[in-house]
């Protein structure tokens, strides 16, 4: 069979059996960008990322080796490794290769788990699905630091990879490890642990070189020079971050490679090396300039424009310049420029002059540049209560966070996607606590979830932590809100369609809001005729509430209004029932309990809580319309 060319698709699945392709259609619906090869047997009803193969799976795999970056074989570990070993070359080029046994219980991370990102794909499989993930790389058995992702997610680029195995094994078996950085960010080491005890960091070059470790990684922007290549050891691992901002000024019409010519001039003159340039910064009069972008889209930087008048606030440090001022209206571009987007206030190479067609000026971004956060902190709702009804959003929030904080209970709703979390669960009352905490924790660079039952903006955390943050400085983490399914609308669903019209939801707490509050929202929504929803009906130390409420109802609806009652919606011991305002009480209500109550048009069908939109007034439901449609 001829695999298609997979476009803008990253992930191919393959399945062998019955089972296997209904995990793989699962998995092709979590997972963007893949498409499911299955047998054709098995493939009832084709779909547009479903591709049937006739018999042995093993020239899909053969040619979806060389087209993908991922695949997924949903079958067992042996088979997978007779398919894939005949393909394989080498890490830097081997696809990253997942098993995952058809019942779904294991996600294996089986080829190319670091630099492929077998490990990574492994591990969002099972919290999608719920598996075991088996990672065996050292590294990530030995919490040590793993050489050839180190600052992946920064976009660090390692300068030579001929001492990745001999650096990898002194860091696995324990040996004295030393790192030297002198740029680039800090929090490259993500784990919630500390270093481990054989490695050392310091911070002079010339210590680094006195220690003489068996093995070392230096994190910097700068060419050593040659006494300092000389001193160190062979093994010795080189990280390029992308801390450096070039600020560049040009002539109209100046070809690529005049430009290239004055970079990297400047770079060698000064020890710098141009794999650690993040970026170009200009004026925006030269979003057109053809030999800029060229240069740009050779080397695949980003170039970030500045107006004439920001660039003119700037205090640069060279002598202004007459024809600049003339030409596009500001003494400086390209130290200005550089200034600006760095966020710095000085640079490392002022104005070099080349040629009298292009100006050059570096500067380099700080450790706590402000566009390099701290943290962040994800709010996320879990929805009702089943892993099934998890979001794909959440799951992946949970996934990347480094801390899960939220309620015991709601912790323990969702224990299968927390394997290898800092946990931090507390009681009822603790919130301000659980939320302080997280805001702590994302302050210190920390990537925390904290979760909330249903939605987390519907009596959840994420009011809260406004709160708590109104009069705090935002700048120094990133914060997202994740919606959740929310308790009313899991409710709802299970009660048939009791709020498909207007409706409001009213918490019975009285412990942040007075009960004469509660009792006046009671009153106007009754009386407005609205589908109440009610949250916290009752606890073991607020019972009174409840039957005051239905009382306030009871003024205004009769006896006979449906009424909804849900318990541990989609979680164990759930129970659904539908009855009225009069034998409501017949019935056990607690702080799990979610109450619908109808409004006046609200009715009972075969087991269905059924509120009217409004059709029925409008159409003839049972022929044709009553009214003419318009256009």
């Amino acid at each position: 069979m001829k695999v298609d060319s997979p476009a803008k698709k990253d992930i191919a699945i393959v399945a062998i059996t019955r089972k296997g392709a209904a995990l793989g259609r699962r998995l092709n619906l979590l997972l963007p960008h893949s498409r499911l090869y299955l047998p054709k047997k098995f493939a009832a009803k084709p779909k547009p990322d479903e591709h049937p193969f006739p018999s042995a799976a093993k020239e899909v795999v053969r040619e979806a080796f060389s087209r993908y970056r991922y695949l997924v074989l949903i079958m067992a570990v042996g088979i997978a490794v007779r398919l894939v070993a005949p393909e394989l070359s080498n890490k830097r080029k081997d696809p990253g290769v997942v098993v995952v046994d058809d019942s779904g219980s294991f996600s294996v991370s089986l080829l190319s788990g670091h630099v492929g990102g077998a490990n990574q794909l492994a591990g969002k499989i099972a919290s999608l699905i719920g598996a075991q993930p088996v990672i065996t790389t050292a590294s990530e058995v030995s919490q040590t630091i793993a050489v050839d992702l180190l600052g992946k997610e920064f976009g660090w680029e390692l300068n030579d990879n001929r001492s990745v195995t001999t650096v990898s094994a002194a860091l696995v078996n324990g040996e004295p490890v030393g790192i030297y950085q002198d740029a680039g960010e800090k929090n490259w080491w993500s784990k919630t642990k500390p270093l481990p005890d054989n490695v050392r960091i310091f911070t002079t070059i010339e210590a680094f070189i006195r220690a003489n470790f068996q093995a070392g990684l230096i994190i910097t922007d700068r060419i050593l020079d040659n006494k300092h290549r000389a001193l160190l050891q062979h093994h010795t691992m080189t990280y390029r971050p992308r801390s450096l901002v070039v600020g560049i000024g040009c002539n109209r019409g100046t070809p690529c490679s005049e430009i290239k010519e004055a970079v990297i001039r400047v770079f060698s003159e000064h020890d710098l090396s141009i794999k650690s340039i993040k970026n170009l910064a200009t004026i925006s009069l030269k979003r057109n300039e053809t030999g800029l972008l060229k240069f740009a889209r050779k080397y695949s930087l980003p170039i970030e424009y500045f107006d004439k008048e920001a660039l003119c606030k700037v205090n640069f440090p060279s002598s202004p310049s007459a024809a600049a001022l003339r030409n596009v209206g500001t003494p400086a571009v390209c130290e200005s420029a550089a200034l600006l987007s760095s966020g710095g206030d000085s640079l490392i190479v002022p104005k070099v002059s080349h040629k009298r067609a292009v100006t050059v000026a570096v500067a380099r971004l700080g450790f706590n540049d402000k566009r390099d956060k701290g943290g962040k902190l994800f709010l996320v709702g879990i929805g009702p209560g089943s892993l099934e009804h998890i979001t794909f959003k959440a799951k992946e929030a949970i996934d990347c966070s480094e801390v899960v904080i939220g309620y015991k209970t709601y912790i323990k709703l969702i224990e299968p996607y927390l394997r290898q979390k800092e946990v931090i669960a507390t009681g009822m009352g603790a919130e301000i606590e659980r939320v302080k905490k997280a805001i702590s924790l994302a302050r210190k660079g920390k990537i925390v979830s904290l979760v909330s039952s249903g939605d987390t903006g519907i009596y959840g955390m994420a009011g809260l932590v406004g709160e708590i943050l109104s009069q705090q400085p935002l700048d120094d983490f990133d914060i997202e809100v994740i919606p959740g399914i929310p308790l009313l609308a899991a409710g709802a669903a299970l009660l048939g369609a009791p709020i498909s019209g207007d409706f409001v939801t009213i918490s019975l707490s009285d412990y942040l809001v007075s009960w004469k509050e509660i009792s006046r929202r009671l009153r106007l929504a009754a009386q407005g005729n609205f589908v109440i929803v009610i949250y916290n009906p009752k606890s073991k130390s607020r019972q009174h509430q409840l039957t005051k409420a239905r009382e306030i109802i009871l003024q205004h609806r009769p006896p006979s209004t449906p009424v909804g009652i849900v318990t541990n919606a989609y979680r164990r011991k759930q129970e659904v029932v539908i009855t009225d305002l009069e034998h409501m009480f017949d019935y056990e209500i607690g702080m799990n309990t979610t109450i619908i109550i109808g409004n006046s048009a609200t009715f009972t069908l075969a087991g269905w809580m059924v509120t009217p939109r409004g059709y029925r007034i409008k159409y003839d439901l049972a022929g044709e319309s009553t009214q003419e449609y318009r256009t």
